[in-house]
């Protein structure tokens, strides 16, 4: 039997080869001459990088091997795990680093990042290209291309490459948007529901922005193509539902961070102030030229697409070959993303009701998605001169190449990989001082290194991420903790009271010595603390009344939590230690979520732990589910009777329950749904030809 010959669309082969090569040439060589790894020791887990993703995807790289994946004691006394990932480390491409050994990971990363960036060009050539099916092959093999190349090496990418967590979201957007259109016009929801799904699912921070826009797209769907009001519906339903059904699979994801965000200190933000715009007209103008120095910490948003591709969208607003209609949508479309991002009311919309702590202007994206979508459009009817087409690639081309290499080279952040590792050797001799039988945690005395903790997965304080919650800001200043970022952050400096009191059983002082060829040496001496207390400890019932806001943030608040906790204060305070120890649980059973021990109450009292108490401990006496305590404002307590007990602690993150059975229920739906549109015509497409 003969088998027929598979045709193949040479055009499109030849136009997603160019869209994928190019950005990545470009990216392979401002590599080299910047010496970033696979070429140099350089890293772009840098900034945000460097004191986040790079310590978390660590973390859980070693939580998801332990199968310790929803809460974690590496930062912060202990927090939620699950949440933090769906901030930070939830892409499914995280897995092809997670498989790697440790000193391979960060090239990993720094080619993971390149790699999503080159199909960001891809995805977005492939949505014109099928798009426009009708444009003759010129544009197809030539502009298209040099668009979707515009796209990957736009000014938003590349000042915001280091934030790792973005980039698959930016990469999904034009699969989001194509599949939005095939909803449209053809009623096919499939891609439009699992790309939003996969957005939703790596990183919901931005994936928010997309939603708003998808409701915003669909709304300039329906004016530029006029369709019926009884149409306007059929497609509104269709669209509405395939959106729940997008984030009803992500639920398992969304509603634990949206209620661990709802315990943020943002969470109670609004918005102050009058209306007013933020940046001037000369400011946003002067950043759609190339060679700026990228907006990271402030300025106006990065909007460079390349000026050729700024050149052909205008030609086809003023064109008279492009419908009216269109022209004037798609102005509106591109002013109204412009205005809200200066507008101090629209920016805080479209940042999830928050602003942004430095990262200026981080829905760009979309402005520039739009307008280099625009642009593609309308060059598809313009009347241009296939030599004038021709030149204007070739500038384009040369234009976004040349800048997307002078901004590898110098003006993105890089840091050097030995920076961030140089306790690497020194943090593995420490591993085996957590025993799982023994809970203590470590920290360091004197290194403000932010989620060391995390890095090197050990038990402590130090904690940065913009989950933590309002109590834990609020406990960790009381007591005098440094903080960074206002709301998100704290440092470990220690005392005779936090360290006995968290638990701290071996505290790393900092050495560093000039070797004779000048490069810095650095060691670690280790003091074990005699007065370290147990995760659990008997105290004096005075700490149920204890309110660290009735005393001077600082020492003042140690001392008071200290004696709220001992009965005998006419000892010293190393003796007192020792009865708290005295009266500790012994672990039986650890796991991250759940914890298993038996205790001698004496005559009774109040069981306090140092975990922090985020809603989803449970604490169990005996069997039975015992009320808790919420301690110091921020710890899990219980009071208990006298005699020995068995107490039980059992961590369900919040609203991982709930998340889960709808993420189920709509998996099927979602299937089901799928099917129905496929097999079966629907009414409103009748109204639609």
């Amino acid at each position: 039997m003969k088998i027929p010959a598979i045709k193949t669309d040479k055009t499109l082969l030849k136009g997603s080869a160019v869209s994928f090569l190019i950005p990545l040439a470009v990216m392979l060589f401002g590599f080299a001459l910047r010496e970033i790894a696979p070429f140099g020791e350089r890293t772009l887990c840098s900034m945000d990088g460097f004191s986040q993703y790079w310590p978390m995807l660590e973390n859980m790289s070693d939580a998801i091997r332990n199968g310790e994946v929803f809460y974690s004691f590496n930062g912060a006394l202990g927090f939620n795990l699950w949440a933090q990932s769906a901030y930070y480390t939830n892409s499914p491409l995280w897995v092809l680093v997670y498989i790697l050994p440790h000193g391979a990971r960060l090239t990993a990363i720094n080619l993971l990042v390149v790699f999503k960036l080159c199909l960001s060009a891809l995805f977005f050539y492939l949505r014109l290209y099928f798009t426009h099916d009708k444009a003759e092959k010129l544009k197809k093999t030539l502009v298209f291309p040099c668009l979707s190349i515009a796209w990957a090496l736009s000014g938003y990418m590349l000042a915001f490459i280091n934030q790792l967590m973005w980039t698959d979201v930016i990469m999904l957007l034009p699969l989001v948007v194509w599949g939005l259109e095939m909803l449209f016009k053809k009623h096919r929801p499939a891609l439009y529901i699992m790309t939003l799904f996969l957005s939703m699912w790596s990183c919901f921070y931005l994936s928010y922005m997309v939603c708003i826009f998808a409701v915003l797209y669909f709304l300039y769907l329906t004016f530029r193509e006029k369709i019926s009001f009884r149409d306007f519906l059929c497609k509104g339903v269709i669209f509405a539902v395939s959106s729940i059904l997008s984030a009803g699979m992500a639920a398992v994801v969304l509603i634990p961070v949206f209620k661990a965000l709802g315990l943020t200190l943002a969470s109670d933000l609004g918005f102050e102030g009058t209306l007013s715009f933020k940046y001037g007209f000369s400011e946003m103008l002067f950043n759609f030229l190339p060679f700026r120095k990228p907006s990271l910490e402030y300025g106006a948003p990065n909007l460079y697409f390349g000026i050729i591709s700024l050149v052909i969208l205008i030609c086809g607003l003023f064109s008279k070959r492009t419908d009216k209609r269109k022209k004037l949508l798609a102005a509106a479309f591109l002013l109204f993303m412009l205005v809200t991002m200066s507008l101090n009311l629209g920016d805080f919309v479209w940042h999830g009701f928050h602003y942004p702590n430095q990262l200026p202007g981080r829905q760009s994206f979309i402005f520039i998605f739009l307008a280099l979508s625009f642009a593609g459009s309308f060059i598809s009817v313009s009347g241009f001169r296939k030599g004038t087409i021709k030149l204007l690639c070739a500038f384009l081309l040369f234009e976004i190449c040349f800048n997307g290499v002078g901004q590898v080279a110098s003006g993105i952040w890089a840091s050097k990989s030995s920076s961030l590792n140089r306790y690497d050797s020194i943090m593995s001799e420490f591993t085996p001082l957590q025993q799982e039988a023994d809970f203590q945690r470590i920290e360091f005395a004197d290194v403000k290194k932010n989620n060391g903790t995390q890095q090197y997965s050990f038990r402590g304080v130090t904690y940065y991420s913009s989950t933590m919650t309002a109590d834990a800001y609020n406990f960790f200043q009381a007591i005098g903790q440094p903080r960074y970022a206002k709301n998100v952050s704290v440092y470990y400096e220690q005392s005779d009271i936090t360290n006995a009191l968290f638990g701290i059983r071996h505290v790393l002082t900092e050495k560093k010595t000039k070797l004779d060829n000048g490069e810095d040496k650095y060691d670690f001496t280790i003091t074990e603390n005699e007065n370290a207390l147990p995760l659990a400890f008997l105290c004096s019932d005075e700490i149920v009344d204890f309110n660290p806001e009735n005393y001077e943030a600082g020492e003042e608040t140690q001392k008071a939590l200290w004696l709220a906790l001992t009965e005998n204060d006419e000892i010293s305070f190393s003796e007192q230690a020792k009865e708290l120890q005295q009266n500790g649980m012994e672990i039986t059973n650890f796991d991250t979520d759940l914890i298993e021990g038996k205790i001698n109450a004496g005559n009774g009292g109040v069981l306090m732990t140092t975990i922090p108490d985020d809603g989803g401990w449970k604490i169990y006496v005996d069997g039975e589910e015992a009320e808790k305590l919420k301690l110091a404002d921020y710890f899990c307590g219980v009071e208990i009777t006298e005699g020995e007990h068995e107490i039980k602690m059992v961590y369900t993150v919040p609203g991982i329950k709930s998340g889960t059975v709808i993420s189920v229920v709509s998996l099927i739906l979602t299937a089901a749904f799928i099917m129905i549109m496929k097999r079966k015509a629907v009414v409103c497409r009748k109204n639609g030809k």
